[in-house]
């Protein structure tokens, strides 16, 4: 290209992973460009959006080693800051992280980088991946919340600045701002991802997970980091069962609607769909949930409850210390429970069925004091589930509802092909309204 196009590109075009890998390895598109492409929209765009903590300058961008042009050779991504990237901070959105600048990379950044990827920046996060919202704004509608705690890589994928971004999920990190940014979120299942280098909540529940613009992309950076392949399959056909929304936040007629649209909307693409009633209560697990990851996070934060309590939020202080009140029968009990919902959704699954519901329990909402409600994700992130989350429509103010797709089979082997199929179906119906 010449100059005049490079600028026109720089300015006007931001390819998704697929897209923009396939444009390097056919000479198409300078790997440097892209990355400078994107350094050129976060300049522009997130004094408005402010989903960056940390931002690499232009000038340290290098041409990557002919030793690394792996299968992601070129391509730009955000990383959580709650994950260690060398050389830059990890702030954690709290003031006690203050000056740390970590000196290797996470696991799953290594594995990133190792194939090829250019680490743009840390994106912005709740304090240390909890419920304290940063500044993060919805590019959609700046007047709402991105979600969280993953708010600056959805705001960030969402808004064109990087075509992926690295998250986390406790609870509903990762699926619930994709689906209030329009983007596509993955949750991987619980183990699939190294967590060496992530600034831990609950080491039995903490995914590494990612934000993009499509399945396919996902699909692509997922292979690398979860080291296997990952590739959605759209000729494999998987039974879809919709599970009812039993009680709690979000059992309401508008998503019980939303539902019956989702499942219509598959069984016209030729899905197999099957409507079915919840098989456990959710606010008790809901209730394990809470209990378990507030022990879990009481034991990870206790050094720092001790030595920077005044630094810590209310929030994530009342939090602690609600764990270090729980006993080992109460966590028993809970963790009983946990296993009896795991096997009821195992008699009702069986080998060859996801579960849909809804990614959050409506529109994003207005404000920035509050990411959200996490309530219709902690059931998946509990029983440690490979979640996605792919759009499914707008909601009454016209902002992006997502469809979350669970697949309880161990190592989720039929998640990308469902989230694909669902994605095809909802893209389709779109393009006839």
């Amino acid at each position: 290209m010449n100059q005049a196009a490079h600028a026109a590109w720089r300015t006007d075009s931001r390819p998704g992973v697929v897209e923009g890998l396939m444009r390097v390895a056919g000479r198409e598109l300078d790997p440097l460009l892209w990355q400078a492409a994107c350094l050129d929209r976060i300049a522009a765009r997130d004094p408005l959006v402010m989903a960056w903590a940390h931002v690499v300058d232009e000038t340290s961008l290098e041409p990557v080693p002919q030793s690394v042009r792996g299968v992601l050779h070129g391509l730009p991504i955000g990383v959580k800051d709650v994950i260690d990237v060398a050389a830059m901070p990890t702030g954690c959105g709290s003031p006690a992280m203050d000056g740390f600048v970590a000196d290797a990379d996470a696991a799953a950044v290594a594995r990133l980088k190792a194939a090829g990827a250019v680490v743009l920046g840390k994106t912005v996060t709740t304090e240390f991946a909890f419920m304290r919202p940063g500044p993060t704004r919805n590019p959609l509608d700046p007047a709402r919340t991105p979600g969280g705690s993953s708010s600056g890589s959805a705001a960030a994928v969402a808004d064109g600045h990087v075509p992926v971004a690295l998250t986390t999920q406790t609870g509903g990190s990762t699926i619930r701002p994709a689906a209030y940014c329009g983007i596509v979120g993955y949750k991987p299942p619980v183990g699939t991802v190294p967590l060496a280098g992530l600034r831990i909540l609950d080491p039995n529940m903490d995914t590494i997970g990612l934000h993009a613009r499509s399945v396919a992309d996902v699909a692509r950076v997922a292979s690398v980091l979860e080291a296997r392949p990952r590739e959605p399959n759209p000729a494999e056909r998987v039974n879809i069962l919709v599970a009812g929304l039993g009680q709690g936040p979000g059992a309401d007629m508008s998503n019980t609607h939303f539902l019956m649209r989702c499942g219509a909307r598959l069984r016209e693409s030729g899905a197999s769909v099957v409507d079915i009633d919840l098989p456990f209560d959710r606010a008790a697990l809901d209730d394990c949930h809470r209990t378990i990851m507030s022990a879990a996070v009481a034991r990870s934060f206790a050094d720092l409850f001790e030595t920077k309590r005044d630094l810590l939020s209310t929030e994530l202080c009342a939090f602690i210390e609600r764990g270090r009140r729980h006993g080992n029968d109460e966590l028993a009990d809970a963790r009983a429970r946990v296993e009896r919902a795991r096997e009821a959704i195992g008699r009702v699954c069986g080998h060859d069925s996801v579960l849909l519901w809804p990614s959050a329990t409506g529109e994003a909402p207005i404000g920035l004091g509050t990411t959200g409600d996490s309530s219709l994700n902690r059931p998946w992130s509990l029983l440690g589930y490979g979640v996605m989350t792919v759009p499914a429509g707008a909601g009454p103010a016209g902002m992006p509802l997502g469809l979350q797709i669970i697949d309880p089979q161990p190592g989720a082997p039929l998640l990308f092909a469902a989230a694909f199929a669902a994605e095809t179906a909802f893209a389709a119906t779109q393009s006839r309204e």
